[in-house]
């Protein structure tokens, strides 16, 4: 079976489950356009044709649109076994988490944003928890599998990770990881509603500009609570986190004590990942470059206790430089 003009979602090649009978096909992108059906409907994922996405250096699988949720069904099914299967390694368990999140993302950043998307992005913030919280090496192993290359929905991943390994590291309990967890995830969600030609500018906005992208928090807000998203931990967080301690940041200009710690926890994740990836227009910093300009830059905007115990965070969590 072959396609060239057909409607097909992104998949994890690493979430296809080796002895599984998929009820439909999976293809990849071929010469000219064409894709190929990798495995046929009602076959069997064998050993074999992980083998062949190897020798073919496949990195990107796709299955019919109207077959998505079905995919959907039978990864939580396979996330939810390896979650428990102590054979498998924390790296592999955080690729394949990562790879699903960060699809689902960009499904929200470039279809239409609906509840079970946003559901399923709370599902994977879950997985992740239990991952973070069962396996002392798992938030290494998170880390690890961050994207270099900064596009919003890999941006939004990046945070949440960021979030729930430092938050981890703090202690806090399960319910503030996961507020710390779906905020990441979403704390960029407003910015589809802002024009593409801003959100993805090369180069510094205008002020005008600069003006629409800075009610990206409040869209997030208005569009969660539009989806029936109720927990006000989250909507703060998500609104507070260009909120800076000095009072210069937005939307509310809020100071000091009046932003929710959580909210100053996504705040330094979400520097650190912007200064960490590559854009069009700069090099991603190397981590210690990162956390030095945010030490000595950054002292009135940041809380200064959080920021010194994410330095040991990350010193203690990562091997290599980004």
């Amino acid at each position: 079976m072959a396609y060239k003009k057909v409607k097909l979602n992104h998949i994890s090649r690493k979430a296809l489950e080796v002895g599984h009978v998929y009820k439909y096909p999976v293809f990849y992108k071929d010469i000219g356009d064409i894709y190929q059906a990798l495995i046929e409907q009602d076959e069997s994922f064998t050993k074999e044709t992980q083998d062949k996405i190897d020798k073919l250096q496949l990195k990107d699988l796709y299955v019919l649109t109207k077959d998505h949720p079905l995919y959907e069904k039978d990864t939580q099914v396979y996330i939810a076994k390896i979650l428990d299967d102590n054979s498998i390694s924390s790296k592999l368990k955080s690729e394949i988490i990562h790879d699903m999140a960060t699809d689902t993302i960009n499904e929200l950043f470039s279809g239409e944003i609906n509840k079970n998307k946003i559901d399923r992005s709370t599902e994977l913030v879950n997985d992740t928890i239990q991952l973070i919280l069962n396996d002392e090496s798992a938030a290494k192993a998170m880390l690890g599998v961050t994207s270099y290359d900064y596009y919003t929905y890999t941006h939004c991943v990046n945070v949440s990770i960021y979030a729930l390994g430092f938050g981890a590291h703090l202690k806090l309990d399960k319910n503030k990881l996961n507020v710390l967890g779906r905020a990441g995830i979403l704390h960029d969600l407003g910015k589809k509603n802002i024009p593409n030609e801003i959100v993805n500018k090369n180069g510094r906005l205008t002020d005008e500009e600069f003006s629409t992208m800075k009610s990206h928090p409040v869209l997030a807000v208005e569009i969660l609570k539009e989806l029936g998203e109720n927990n006000q931990l989250v909507l703060d967080a998500i609104e507070q986190h260009h909120e800076k301690l000095d009072g210069s940041g937005y939307p509310k200009g809020l100071k000091a004590h009046e932003i929710h710690i959580l909210s100053q926890i996504i705040a330094i994740a979400d520097i650190f990942d912007a200064l960490t990836t590559k854009r069009s227009y700069k090099d991603a910093l190397k981590t210690f470059d990162a956390l030095s300009i945010m030490k000595n830059e950054m002292t009135s905007e940041l809380n200064p206790h959080l920021l010194a115990e994410f330095m040991v965070f990350m010193g203690n969590r990562i091997d290599r430089y980004k």
